[in-house]
């Protein structure tokens, strides 16, 4: 693969797992021990300006959804292709969970990326929160966008949303979220991209509606990253056009055609198609995708957390399932600093839009 960061399908995990028979009787997931992140250093580049000097030159008001592509594709420019070394991650007491909120929502942050060493994290660009209801079978899945602008705890700069687990692994992450959106997320799971494509073969692949622009844009972007798909270039386009992993997974990471927040459309359609091949296969397809996916999903959920939401997920609708996108429309400005592009978001407004979308 090439230096670019990439986009990876993590939110897979949650709506693989909801495939899987067998309902148990929890109505609750218990708080997992904090002292079970994993913590680690990485090598990985993305160094952010000073919180002191930040400032508002250079960011201009955005209208759309459109404005949330990054104007330099290439990253060729400014301190983002530096590199930076982390010789020990930050560690993260707690998550900074937000009291009070409703508790038949659970709220997961579901990570990907396709950078992930042994005791190392890479950038996070997906990220996505899923929130299930477990008593009415529900789910709603929230993408927020990698380049928001955002203060870390523990740091003294300010940086990206993605780079947060550079320096404190998941955890940071997660109270990252907390504290910028008033959110309680406790839970994650992280999934690298290099096993998405593997995952969908073995369920046949995948029948997506695809246009021609989008068609184009895939084939630039195939990957080698199954061995069951070889790297055949997709030749239609239209509806229910079939794909198999190789193709599916550049589908899922088209960007430059359109948008960032396209491409975080495409993530979620994506992950619903899984979701729905896996409730209509049997067990042995099923026992099949789980133990790929296990060699590569780091999570701090247990075996009867993970099943207790499975079992929802079997009786989920996913063909309704309700999306959302931080930063919302006209709610943030974009631009570049010091020569790195960022969003910078009203995080009043987001908190009471997203909190609305979860809740109601």
């Amino acid at each position: 693969m090439n230096g670019k960061k990439t986009i990876a399908l993590l939110t897979v995990l949650m709506l693989v797992l909801a495939a899987v028979a067998g309902a148990l009787s929890e109505n609750t997931i218990p708080m997992p021990d904090p002292a079970g992140v994993q913590q680690a250093g990485v090598q990985q580049a993305g160094e952010a300006p000073s919180a002191e000097s930040q400032q508002d030159d250079g960011f201009q008001p955005a209208e759309d959804s459109a404005s949330l592509e990054n104007p330099n594709e290439d990253w060729m420019a400014g301190a983002e292709q530096q590199d930076v070394v982390v010789d020990q991650a930050y560690t993260i007491d707690d998550f900074a969970v937000t009291e009070g909120l409703p508790d038949n929502w659970v709220n997961i942050l579901l990570l990907g990326s396709d950078v992930k060493y042994t005791n190392q994290y890479g950038r996070t660009d997906s990220m996505i929160v899923m929130s299930v209801n477990l008593a009415t079978k529900q789910a709603k899945l929230t993408s927020f966008m990698r380049d928001i602008w955002v203060s870390m705890d523990g740091r003294s700069k300010t940086g990206k949303l993605n780079s947060a687990c550079i320096y404190g692994g998941p955890a940071l992450v997660m109270r990252t979220i907390n504290e910028h959106f008033g959110l309680n997320l406790q839970y994650y799971a992280l999934v690298n991209l290099s096993s998405m494509a593997e995952i969908i073969d073995l369920l046949g692949g995948l029948d997506l509606n695809v246009t021609e622009k989008e068609r184009d844009a895939l084939n630039k972007g195939l990957f080698d990253l199954s061995p069951l798909s070889g790297m055949e270039k997709l030749e239609e386009y239209g509806e229910n056009v079939h794909l198999n992993g190789n193709q599916a997974t550049a589908y899922a990471r088209i960007r430059k055609i359109d948008s960032d927040y396209k491409r975080t459309e495409r993530q979620r359609y994506v992950l619903t198609q899984i979701a729905k091949r896996l409730q209509q296969e049997n067990a042995g397809t099923i026992v099949s995708v789980i133990m790929k996916l296990l060699s590569c999903v780091e999570t701090n959920m247990n075996m009867t957390q993970l099943m207790t939401i499975a079992a929802a997920g079997m009786q989920m609708n996913m063909d309704n399932i309700p999306q959302f996108r931080v930063p919302a429309d006209n709610t943030y400005q974009t631009g570049t600093y010091e020569g790195i592009w960022a969003i910078k978001v009203d995080f009043n407004a987001n908190k009471q839009k997203l909190h609305k979308f979860i809740y109601g």
